[in-house]
């Protein structure tokens, strides 16, 4: 293995992202779009921020100081913050609202992300005080933000915070709420005169809320004003007061996220402390239902849970609210065909509404469609639990829906089209967090070199068994490793802890048994490529254990070159093993000569021809390469070529067919002589992609499509 080129291929994208959020700046804030929304929207500006971050940090303080310079004295942070140039093309404005003081704000909140895109900032600043003094601003008010949730949002102090209009939830027409809102009986003549300003901006009216829920509406904008928007007399008198699993998540990882500001500042923490043990706990205990196996939200005027196969089910990941136990029965849920699974190969993920159930739409607002936010959220829920597979996919389609159909405000969660308004902000902020992060330079460097080291199998074993046992005893130690610290569902390995084991012990002096066994017993190709593969694979994972590498293979010069075991009287290294056996002994992409020379004795163990399938078995201790498999000879070609299947389909292949492009995998680059050349790599991308409409484009166009080349993340896969 080595290092790589960096790729420009989302380059110019990351421009048009930048175009976008640029033609909606106003000077203190960023409107969500040029049509529809003219004015200053609360979670919007956090995610907004949060791509700013990565190139403005200027503007990304701008945009939060902008929001909560307009907080109000009780410490909400309003959903809206009019911009008194551009009233007149949105319906409800401040005339409406009439809200105490003649704020020109909305009279309700939104999910409070503002303490992570503040972390966010933060993390991604370059030094200095400046950033720091932004901190030490936004704390206190970011603490107030969080006051008026647990003082007037939670009257019986469960931990649980209400919302009391369906657009304070951020997902305002989700199915979840139609029962609350029909529920609530009203009469049109002694509503309030209105008109709905939304259906002026061509946007079909079958993907907006209906008029029966818009009066709804109304109704409770009305309740608010009426009560002067004083927060007792509301919670007496409001026919809407739910518990959403989604908003009380955001509110748990905002808490997470402003006691890591607090400790950063040297704050008082402990009212912080309290807040984010409380919520968390309260959400994975009385936001679960037990008998439908996921998170609802809670009714607070009807007293029940209100079953509705939502996304928000699933928000509690993000929040870190979820039990081990809750998080591996959502996921089950998640990963399947009602969310899109992994490899479905018709639908993008994760969509807004189960699209098995009755209701399911891809085309109406939050009912179907996929939309940027909620995803980039999940994909970090995932993410933290450690299903880093499904949250690499969803990124895949965070990354492809912008770039083949526009920075729209969601996408068709079949089709992936693109709907709502155009030049949406934080789908081009957040693009721009993910290509970011993709593309952001490597921080691990050599801090140290292996020039020579003593084969890790070097110690003396004890032989309690006739030498030909000894690779039959190897799989058996492997085996026993594999059950206990090898995660294959989300592969990882959890190093720290299988170097401390006794089961580690017993496989060192098994491996250390190698220098014995005469590799001529392998006589079958099938022996021959299920034993180096995995001998490869767990010579790595050795040496990172064995090494006590912390954070990338790459921290240590020299490391797939120099580590090595004995075998028999011959010492092998992971590149001896990947480019003198594997590989026929094939040149090391970006090497001049072979690694084994004429008169090198170990050429005799080298198959006969490249299998191309094996760069999706071998396990390099990174993210980017294949996850940690075993395989058997008796079934190595159906193994490898689930192997390749499964790389094929995943976030290491994009194709764009309305771009003509098609991002790959460094892989491909490094050993484009192993597949045949540019056109071997596309009949072997044919033979294992799903049968789609890309894999279709990708037929029709192999003369005229463009390659380019995905960051390759050597984070370790711990």
């Amino acid at each position: 293995m080595f290092g790589y080129r960096r790729n420009t291929g989302f380059r110019r994208y990351l421009r048009l992202a930048r175009q976008v959020l640029n033609d909606n700046w106003t000077g203190s804030y960023t409107k969500p779009s040029p049509g529809l929304y003219p004015h200053q929207w609360n979670w919007d500006s956090g995610f907004i921020a949060i791509g700013y971050a990565h190139y403005d940090q200027e503007r990304a303080q701008t945009e939060l100081k902008s929001l909560f310079g307009a907080q109000w004295p009780n410490g909400m942070v309003p959903q809206i913050v009019f911009n008194p140039q551009a009233l007149g093309n949105y319906f409800p404005e401040p005339d409406f609202w009439q809200v105490p003081g003649g704020r020109m704000t909305s009279g309700i909140t939104m999910p409070p992300l503002h303490a992570t895109a503040c972390l966010h900032i933060y993390q991604h600043a370059k030094g200095g005080d400046r950033v720091r003094d932004f901190l030490k601003a936004m704390y206190p008010k970011l603490l107030d933000s969080h006051r008026y949730f647990y003082r007037h949002r939670d009257p019986d102090q469960t931990g649980l915070v209400y919302v009391r209009h369906p657009w304070e939830s951020g997902l305002d027409n989700s199915p979840t709420w139609d029962d609350p809102l029909d529920s609530i009986e009203i009469d049109r003549k002694t509503l309030p005169p209105y008109e709905r300003k939304d259906l002026r901006q061509g946007i079909p009216r079958d993907q907006r809320p209906s008029d029966a829920h818009y009066d709804r509406y109304i109704y409770l904008v009305d309740l608010f004003r009426r009560n002067q928007y004083d927060e007792k007399s509301i919670y007496e008198k409001c026919p809407f007061l739910i518990q959403d699993p989604l908003f009380n998540s955001i509110l748990a990882r905002a808490n997470r996220d402003l006691l890591e500001i607090g400790k950063i500042l040297k704050m008082d923490t402990g009212e912080v402390e309290d807040w984010t043990e409380q919520t968390a706990r309260a959400i994975s205990r009385d936001l679960w239902c037990e008998e439908c196996d996921k998170f609802e939200a809670y009714d607070l005027v009807r007293r029940g849970f209100i079953h509705s196969p939502t996304v928000a089910t699933f928000m509690p990941l993000f929040g870190r609210a979820a039990s081990p136990s809750q998080a591996e029965r959502l996921y089950v849920y998640l990963d399947s065909i009602g969310f899109c699974a992994l490899h479905q190969g018709n639908c993008f993920t994760v969509p807004t509404h189960d699209m098995t159930e009755e209701g399911y739409d891809p085309q109406n607002y939050w009912r179907g469609p996929i939309w940027i936010n909620i995803n980039w959220m999940l994909s970090r829920g995932l993410q933290a639990y450690g299903y880093r597979e499904k949250a690499d996919t969803m990124k895949k389609d965070l990354a492809q829906l912008p770039i083949r159909f526009g920075f729209h405000e969601y996408f068709d969660s079949r089709s992936g089209e693109g709907y709502g308004s155009k030049l949406f902000s934080w789908t081009a902020a957040l693009f721009i967090d993910l290509i970011s992060d993709y593309y952001e330079e490597d921080k691990h460097r050599y801090s140290r070199s292996l020039r020579s080291l003593h084969p890790l199998n070097a110690e003396d074993g004890v032989i309690t068994a006739p030498v030909v046992d000894i690779a039959s005893r190897l799989m058996t130690s492997l085996w026993d490793l594999k059950l206990k610290f090898f995660d294959v569902n989300r592969g990882r390995v959890d190093y720290e802890s299988m170097r401390r084991s006794s089961e580690y012990q017993e496989y060192k002096g098994t491996a250390a048994q190698l220098k014995h066994f005469d590799l001529r017993q392998l006589v079958t190709r099938e022996q021959r490529l299920a034993f180096w593969i995995n001998l490869y694979n767990v010579l790595v994972v050795h040496g990172i254990a064995e090494l006590g590498i912390t954070a990338s293979v790459r921290e240590v010069s020299g490391f797939f070159r120099n580590l090595s075991y004995q075998i028999g009287e011959f010492n092998f290294s992971p590149d001896d093993i990947e480019h003198g056996i594997l590989r026929a002994n094939s040149r090391p992409p970006y090497g001049l000569f072979s690694l084994f020379m004429r008169g090198d004795r170990r050429r005799r163990f080298s198959l006969s021809e490249v299998d191309p399938r094996i760069h999706f078995a071998l396990v390099c201790g990174s993210r980017s390469c294949a996850p940690i498999r075993f395989y058997d000879a008796d079934h190595i070609d159906e193994q490898l070529n689930l192997a390749a299947k499964n790389f094929v389909n995943s976030s290491e292949v994009i194709i764009l067919p309305e771009k003509h492009t098609i991002f790959l995998s460094q892989i491909f680059r490094w050993y484009r002589g192993d597949f045949g050349g540019k056109s071997g790599v596309f009949r072997f991308l044919l033979s294992y992609l799903n049968r789609d409409e890309k894999s279709f484009f990708l037929e029709r166009n192999l003369d005229r499509i463009r390659i380019e080349y995905l960051f390759y993340d050597w984070n370790l896969n711990r």
